[in-house]
């Protein structure tokens, strides 16, 4: 058989040396032959395909999906299960189901709203799984379309500054990503991608498949919720509440003594007889807003990219 040297491969298929030397390790090239620390490449062999891209009318690499979205898509599924496995967990496979369907996608300008509908349906199969969870998943639609009438938009340029110091706000956000599990899944999931990252109603509705009405329903709920809780605990929105995020760092250190506090119980602002108040949910649209993005670690990236060695 007639070989060429990794050089001659690498000029005949467009690629560098190093990429040819690692499809040859990979035994991605039939036929090659290695002695001592030089690889021979039959001639006659052809370029591999590059799993590292996918081509239809798009031509991307995983590198770059996961390198642009990475942040985007963990921060959805953090913010969705406020633990920092599952969120790998989901973010993961976001991106490994996301590579295995690339071909089906015609439009790269997409690509962003794709990934973070298949995030979605990742943490929603979660919960089916997770028979532990003690929440209602169905909400009567027809009730959700009647609370969407009740729905109140902030006006633009509305919203006053409030400072705080980095260890406040670190403890404030802590404090927020706790009380939002006590949502329901799908007051979570709409408050989430509307109120955090700033999803369109249409959207979201096409994401969990109900009508834009119940969707703001569930959102009229999701913050009344919120809102009636801070608004009766948190010092930011009244100096006589008890809550002056001190004692959120307390409630960490003894949280064993509070767990009661913190499970089983889903918020429920008829409970209270909360009523709308403009002046709450301005302060609180701002906390939203302000939430920081939490970075996936490095080694979870690098766990990402080799994953797809095997698809």
């Amino acid at each position: 058989m007639d070989y060429i040297p990794v050089s001659e491969a690498a000029k005949k298929w467009g690629i560098s040396e190093r990429r040819v030397q690692k499809l040859c390790e990979e035994n991605r090239i039939p036929g090659v032959e290695r002695i001592s620390r030089i690889w021979l490449i039959p001639r006659s062999a052809e370029k591999p395909t590059d799993k590292r891209y996918k081509t239809s009318t798009l031509k991307v690499s995983i590198e770059e999906i996961v390198e642009k979205y990475s942040t985007y898509i963990y921060n959805i599924a953090y913010k969705l299960t406020g633990k920092t496995e599952q969120a790998e967990d989901i973010a993961q496979e976001t991106f490994i189901k996301a590579w295995k369907h690339l071909d089906e996608l015609k439009d790269q300008a997409a690509l962003k709203q794709w990934l973070h509908t298949i995030c979605i349906n990742e943490f929603r199969m979660l919960l089916r799984k997770d028979i532990r969870q003690k929440i209602t998943y169905i909400d009567n639609i027809e009730e959700l379309e009647k609370d969407g009438e009740l729905l109140v938009n902030l006006p633009e340029n509305v919203i006053e500054e409030i400072q705080a110091s980095e260890d406040v706000i670190s403890m404030r956000n802590g404090c927020f990503l706790a009380m939002s599990r006590k949502l329901s899944i799908n007051q979570r999931i709409v408050f989430s991608l509307i109120d955090m990252f700033g999803l369109s109603i249409r959207e979201v509705a096409d994401i969990l498949g109900i009508t834009p009405k119940a969707v703001k329903g569930l959102l009229y709920r999701a913050r009344m919720n919120l809102d009636s809780f801070f608004q009766s605990h948190c010092y930011f929105l009244n100096t006589e509440n008890p809550c002056r995020c001190k004692a959120w760092a307390e409630f960490f250190q003894t949280r064993n003594e509070l767990q009661s506090f913190m499970q089983d119980k889903i918020l429920d602002y008829m409970e209270k007889g909360y009523e709308f108040d403009l002046e709450v949910r301005k302060k609180l649209a701002l906390y939203y807003h302000e939430i920081p993005n939490q970075m996936p670690r490095r080694e979870w990236y690098q766990k990402v990219i080799s994953q797809f060695k095997n698809i």
